[in-house]
């Protein structure tokens, strides 16, 4: 089975539209966010009087961090999956 994919790259101006920008500007604002969260999250926990008195709340900052990163996994892989659909419509077309 030959399954190559096209460049992610685009390097044509003409498709460089407004959708693929959209696109990118989401998945950006998305990943920086969810690492923006946790960054203020974190640093409000470090920066608090009871940090050691706190260890539930340091239990729920990590699953809060294991939770952004399959977020952020599951936006990329539906992503590719997004990009091979296309592809093969376009192979078919």
């Amino acid at each position: 089975m030959n399954n190559q994919l096209g460049t992610m790259i685009i390097s044509n101006p003409k498709r460089r539209g407004l959708g693929y920008r959209f696109r990118d500007m989401t998945l950006v604002l998305a990943t920086l966010s969810l690492w923006g969260l946790f960054g203020t999250e974190t640093y409000l926990t470090v920066t608090s009087a009871e940090f050691l008195a706190e260890q539930a709340y340091i239990l729920s900052l990590l699953k809060i961090t294991a939770i952004d990163f399959v977020a952020v996994f599951m936006i990329f892989h539906v992503w590719v999956l997004y990009e091979r659909l296309l592809f093969r419509l376009r192979l078919k077309a």
